[in-house]
């Protein structure tokens, strides 16, 4: 039997981690002086009220070779495989530790390590084609081939309210995150090689919301796509997305999803996107 495991730092839908019978590993969120970890000790109203301060910088760090060497062997049964979806290489060391902690179980345990080359919804959506693949009896070479397929087809786009939290992180300076504020500007982030990047700069929230839908398009035009639309405390606004989606785009399902804490830590709340990707995979 396959047995998932998902970095924490994705996002997921709710229901999901019960029903496809994931195992997630909690990212470790510093708040001050305390180290807090997402889905045990901090939820996302929790968070949004502690970083209200802006004295209180959060940081996100990889979690423990040993914290996932722990939660592998909790995970696995006798004549398992256990396969690690990450977060981008290039975004977290997470993927590092999780193949440290493989490397000292690989006389117990077979643990295939997946690098998403992306993050948000990516990671959910990779895990649940990966448990379903296995149900209908599907080998892991023919899951990891279609895992990379979808890697290599899927889109993430998102705008941000401000730029405070990119600033607050050190991902952008004072002036720029100032400037955004003042004059309403929308920063447009898109997924580019591994890394989530700002590729526009637009005016008011409608208009950032249009840009998605036009990059969307633009990528996949009249195919069929499923989409899954992120946000962090804004289900209104992510509705409107959705709407606006579907009216233009051959949208063939939908799920919608609150950023992760470790996420919404550098972009901040009322972020609002689409992860999407062709049906036929």
């Amino acid at each position: 039997m396959l047995k998932v495991l998902i970095d924490g730092s994705g996002d997921m839908p709710e229901g999901w981690e019960e029903k496809y019978q994931f195992q997630i590993v909690p990212i470790p969120i510093q708040i001050g002086d305390k180290t807090y970890y997402q889905g045990v000790d901090i939820n996302p109203s929790l968070f949004y009220e502690l970083v209200q301060d802006e004295k209180n910088r959060p940081k996100t760090a990889a979690p423990s070779p040993d914290m996932i060497k722990t939660l592998i062997e909790n995970l696995y049964d006798a004549g398992d495989t256990v396969l690690s979806i990450n977060v981008s290489g290039k975004m977290s060391a997470t993927v590092q530790m999780v193949q440290k902690a493989a490397e000292e179980l690989k006389n117990k345990i077979e643990v295939i390590t997946f690098d998403s080359n992306a993050g948000s919804a990516v990671l959910a959506l990779m895990a649940r084609d990966a448990r379903l693949r296995d149900i209908a009896g599907e080998t892991i070479e023919q899951i990891l081939e279609k895992l990379r397929l979808l890697r290599d087809q899927l889109i993430i786009v998102l705008t941000l309210d401000n730029l405070e939290f990119a600033y607050r992180s050190g991902r952008v300076g004072k002036l720029q995150a100032a400037l955004t504020s003042i004059l309403d500007i929308k920063p447009i982030v898109t997924l580019k090689e591994g890394l989530l990047s700002m590729s526009d700069l637009v005016r008011t929230r409608r208009k950032s919301l249009e840009k998605i839908v036009a990059k969307v398009y633009q990528r996949f035009g009249n195919e069929a796509i499923k989409v899954a639309i992120v946000h962090s405390q804004d289900r209104p606004t992510a509705e409107l997305l959705q709407k606006m989606i579907s009216d233009t785009l051959n949208v063939t399902e939908t799920i919608f999803t609150e950023l992760s804490i470790s996420v919404a830590a550098n972009l901040g709340p009322k972020t609002v996107g689409i992860v999407a990707y062709p049906e036929m995979i």
